[in-house]
């Protein structure tokens, strides 16, 4: 693709544009950095114009902080889940270096109920070892979730030129994304993966 940033939006531009009235924000990666260094092309910004024609999409810069706040109707009853969204760094070939990567990033954040993380192309999710707090004088034990956020990089395909991933002797990733479904009244949070058959 000779014109590579123009064309690289109007596609990322068409997969998001179902979801840009509920993106709470962008966070920017190494390809849109290299895209920028490389081709004097800001895909970034650019993106963000297209997202904000349509809906209120904010810039989250590398890294974020993101807090759900949930209220029950009729009732003071409230929840909070901090969220840790970070592009991520680094390289890692097997899923044990990926799942290692996202566990040490949730270390670092101890009061993120969920850390999120891309760049190394995985569904991996780490078990988090239980943290304890002190809550109101009590002694109470805090879980919380990492995963990788997905994968949507094909490699291995036939007849085509070879992906880095091939390239690199990286093994195939599993496409898509986990998600993740909130309980705030019960205090659970489910991650869920799927898998084609």
């Amino acid at each position: 693709m000779d014109n590579i940033g123009p064309g690289i939006l109007r596609r990322v531009d068409e997969v998001l544009s179902p979801i840009w009235g509920s993106c709470a924000g962008l966070i920017e990666g190494n390809h849109d950095d290299g895209i920028r260094k490389h081709n004097h092309y800001n895909f970034m910004k650019e993106l963000l114009l297209k997202g904000n024609n349509k809906h209120t999409v904010p810039y989250a810069g590398a890294q974020c902080f993101l807090v759900l706040h949930f209220v029950r109707k009729n009732s003071s009853e409230v929840h909070d889940i901090t969220i840790h969204a970070r592009h991520g760094e680094g390289s890692a070939r097997t899923s044990g270096a990926r799942a290692l990567a996202v566990l040490r990033m949730a270390m670092s954040t101890p009061d993120a109920d969920i850390t999120l993380m891309s760049h190394l192309h995985g569904q991996e999710s780490p078990d988090i070892p239980q943290r304890l707090t002190v809550r109101n004088g009590k002694l109470k034990e805090r879980n919380s979730l990492a995963t990788m956020t997905g994968a949507w990089l094909l490699a291995y395909k036939q007849g085509c030129p070879p992906s880095y991933l091939e390239r690199y002797g990286s093994p195939p990733s599993v496409l898509g994304c986990p998600r993740i479904v909130f309980q705030p009244d019960k205090r659970i949070m489910t991650l869920e993966k799927s898998r084609k058959i």
